[in-house]
């Protein structure tokens, strides 16, 4: 499935999002949330071999030398949090959004296959919904799911409301959940990476899945092609939205720790990774010797980019993972 980076990310998106992330960042930063300390250790591996990487949007970024965590230090409070997510950025976000609904359906179709080869019924909660991409890609498919969805932003809620009356839609914070419902199977498609406390995170997640539920999420993969070559000027560096940008290494810290089994994980989508490097080299927005002259002259030339692509797939080097992880006894 070849999607290009410009079908995702449309140009009204890629024009006003920058200028949009400025105004509510700056509204965010005179709010008064007192004095906040920095962290001194790695919140995943608990190292103190951390070093700054780049300042975004007036929230300063720092990189775990042993894990490759990338987290906001300090994080955001809840407050900023919440300003955030109910801006008017965000609900340009979501307009963007529904301006390439189709194609971004067209990436969660191999994702249901996922699922349903780890389980085929049962009671799906899915965190961070947004206006529903991947609820829409379920219904297009053949499940036999009773699916609840949690978001915290009120736009995007009154907008799955209005647009699956079937599902359960609950505007409220994933930790707020409380313990009456169980699930088969939890979902969060590029959730992961907004939420602070991934220890908490993952603790939760363990709370509220029955036993051998299965977790399934996707989030910015920093081991990837894309990231190596952006590195502290990739478009996903996006406080207070982006506190935590993550990897496999991390990523199974937390499993471990939390009481998970990971049973595979996988980059579904090169071909966005390659679009994207060309586009940000071209535009000047990140160094083109990163690229490479040998890459540079050779990624746009078709029968060089296919097997490149299968190469990223398979060695799951491209820019999103998508993890599949069980609750152990």
């Amino acid at each position: 499935m070849n999607i290009k980076f410009d079908d995702i990310h449309t140009d009204k998106k890629q024009r006003l999002l920058e200028e949009m992330m400025v105004k509510v960042n700056q509204e965010i930063r005179q709010l008064d949330v007192g004095v906040q300390t920095k962290s001194t250790t790695c919140p995943v591996c608990d190292t103190s071999n951390i070093t700054f990487f780049v300042n975004k949007y007036g929230f300063d970024i720092d990189k775990c030398a042993e894990c490759g965590l990338l987290f906001c230090n300090p994080y955001p409070t809840d407050e900023q949090v919440h300003h955030y997510y109910n801006s008017d950025m965000k609900k340009f976000e979501n307009e963007f959004f529904m301006e390439s609904f189709e194609k971004r359906v067209q990436i969660f179709l191999p994702r249901i296959e996922l699922i349903q080869k780890y389980k085929s019924r049962g009671a799906l909660l899915d965190v961070g919904s947004s206006i529903g991409i991947f609820v829409e890609a379920l219904n297009r498919s053949t499940h036999d799911f009773d699916i609840t969805c949690c978001d915290i932003s009120f736009d995007a809620c009154q907008r799955l409301e209005a647009r699956y009356p079937d599902a359960k839609i609950v505007n409220s914070d994933y930790r707020l959940l409380g313990d009456d419902n169980k699930y088969d199977i939890m979902t969060m498609w590029d959730t992961v990476e907004h939420i602070v406390d991934q220890n908490e995170l993952f603790s939760s997640v363990r709370d509220v899945l029955l036993k051998d539920g299965v977790f399934i999420f996707s989030t910015p993969n920093t081991k990837s092609f894309e990231w190596m070559i952006a590195q502290e000027n990739h478009v996903q560096l996006l406080p207070p939205g982006h506190v935590n940008l993550m990897n496999i290494d991390n990523i199974s810290i937390l499993l471990d720790r939390h009481g998970f089994e990971l049973l595979d994980h996988f980059t579904l989508n090169p071909s966005l990774d390659i679009d994207y490097v060309l586009k940000a080299a071209k535009q000047e927005r990140i160094n083109p010797s990163n690229v490479g002259l040998f890459l540079d002259a050779m990624l746009e030339d078709n029968t060089f980019r296919g097997p490149f692509e299968d190469l990223l797939r398979n060695q799951k080097l491209a820019g999103n993972i998508v993890v599949v992880a069980r609750k152990m006894g």
